[in-house]
C-alpha cells in the first residue's frame, strides 16, 4: 500500500476567521474613513469662506464697497469662469484683481456650485457656503458656522466684534 501525501490548504474554519478578522477591521476603518473625509471637507470649506471674505475686505478697502451684489448668488465667480473658459485672464471684482482670489474656490462637497455672496442693508456683506446644512450634519456644528458676515467698509470694529 502506498503512503499518500499530506493534504495541504485551509481548513474551512480557518478561512472564516481570516473572513471574521477582516469584516470586523473593515467595520471599525471605513466609518473613520468616512468621518475623517467629511470633517476634512468642512475644513476645507472654512478655508475657501476665509479667502472670499479676505478677498471681499481688500475689494472693499480698495474700492469702498464690496463686491457681492444685492441678491445672494454666485455672480461674482462667473467672470472667472466666462474668461477662463474662453482661454482669456479673469477681470474685475475678486477674481484677478491683486487682492483678488487666483480661481473661484468651490466647496469639497459640491464642486459644481459656487458660494454665495451678497450686499447686505447698510453695506455689510454675507458670504455662505451653498452645502452649509450637509456640514453642519456632518460635523454637529451650526449652519452658521458656514455663513460668514462682514461689517460694511469703513465700520468702527473696534468692540472685537
Amino acid at each position: 500500500m502506498q503512503c499518500s501525501k499530506p493534504l495541504r490548504g485551509f481548513t474551512l474554519v480557518e478561512l472564516l476567521a481570516v473572513v471574521l478578522v477582516l469584516s470586523v477591521l473593515a467595520a471599525i476603518a471605513v466609518p473613520l474613513y468616512v468621518n475623517t473625509r467629511k470633517t476634512s471637507a468642512a475644513r476645507a470649506c472654512q478655508a475657501n469662506l476665509a479667502s472670499i471674505a479676505s478677498a471681499e475686505t481688500a475689494y472693499a478697502t480698495r474700492f469702498g464697497a464690496y463686491c457681492g451684489g444685492t441678491t445672494a448668488d454666485t455672480s461674482w465667480a462667473a467672470a472667472y469662469t466666462a474668461a477662463t473658459a474662453a482661454g482669456n485672464a479673469p477681470t474685475g471684482g475678486l477674481i484677478g484683481a491683486p487682492e483678488g482670489l487666483a480661481s473661484a474656490p468651490a466647496c469639497p462637497l459640491d464642486a459644481t456650485s459656487a458660494y454665495t455672496v451678497q450686499a447686505v442693508s447698510g453695506g455689510a456683506c454675507t458670504i455662505s457656503c451653498p452645502s452649509r446644512a450637509s456640514h453642519a450634519t456632518d460635523t454637529g456644528a451650526a449652519v452658521t458656522k458656514w455663513i460668514v458676515q462682514l461689517a460694511a467698509p469703513g465700520a468702527d470694529r473696534s468692540n472685537g466684534y
